[in-house]
């Protein structure tokens, strides 16, 4: 059977989309700042942005299907499945080849990537009030640190990858790089624009996460087909 190389493609090159925006960031923290602005606006502003990003993320978390009609998808790619049997546990079809997606906290059973991504979006939340709002240099101003913040935002696209408990810490990983990659941007740079150019980057990357884990999901049912018989 011929293979459809049509999704693939489009994923590794968004792959290539994100490495190339991440290897501009250390580029334009480097260049002199054509525009100055007072050190506590520009941080109380783009404080606030991250924060907003932080509270629609929770907001998914607990509201899914709000995300799903902002996005058009949701996790269950089965709402055509044949089988009305078919339950939903953790945001996912009660299914076994999804078992690596959800795991059990106190006999609650709940979807192991969106728990990564709630405490990453609390504790991001304190530090981002720390940083941008009191003004404490919680962070030393390091490119290294840059270098690994931007590194942990990419692993966190691989979380498709793991299972259980391992896939909510990639996914905790994942909030906390882009918290690093921010702070350390705005202390190496101290841009507005630079700053700006970050959180569209990290709204493309949370945008291209659940591209990527939709576009999982999809292969494991049309391996399966089960729900569909």
């Amino acid at each position: 059977m011929k293979k459809n190389w049509g999704p693939l493609a489009s994923v590794l090159f968004l792959i290539f989309v994100s490495v190339v925006g991440f290897m501009l960031i250390p580029v334009l923290v480097l260049q002199p700042n054509p525009i100055h602005i007072q050190v506590s606006i520009r941080r109380g502003l783009v404080g606030a942005l991250y924060l907003v990003i932080c509270i629609l993320g929770v907001s998914a978390v607990f509201y899914p299907s709000k995300c799903k009609s902002l996005f058009g998808q949701a996790q269950n790619p089965l709402t055509q499945a044949r089988k009305p049997s078919v339950q939903i546990r953790g945001h996912h079809p009660d299914c076994k080849f999804y078992s690596s997606n959800r795991i059990n906290v106190g006999g609650q059973v709940i979807c192991a990537a969106c728990s990564g991504l709630l405490i990453g979006a609390l504790s991001v939340f304190i530090g981002t009030v720390l940083y941008f709002f009191i003004g404490l240099d919680i962070i030393m101003s390091s490119i290294l640190l840059l270098v690994l913040g931007e590194a942990c935002i990419l692993l966190g696209l691989a979380q498709i990858k793991f299972a259980g408990y391992v896939k909510t810490l990639v996914n905790v990983i994942f909030v906390v790089g882009s918290f690093v990659t921010l702070v350390e941007t705005d202390l190496l740079g101290g841009s507005i624009l630079v700053d700006l150019y970050v959180l569209g980057l990290v709204v493309f990357m949370l945008w291209f996460r659940i591209l990527l884990s939709e576009w999982n999901n999809g292969r494991i049912c049309e391996k399966c087909q089960l729900c569909f018989q």
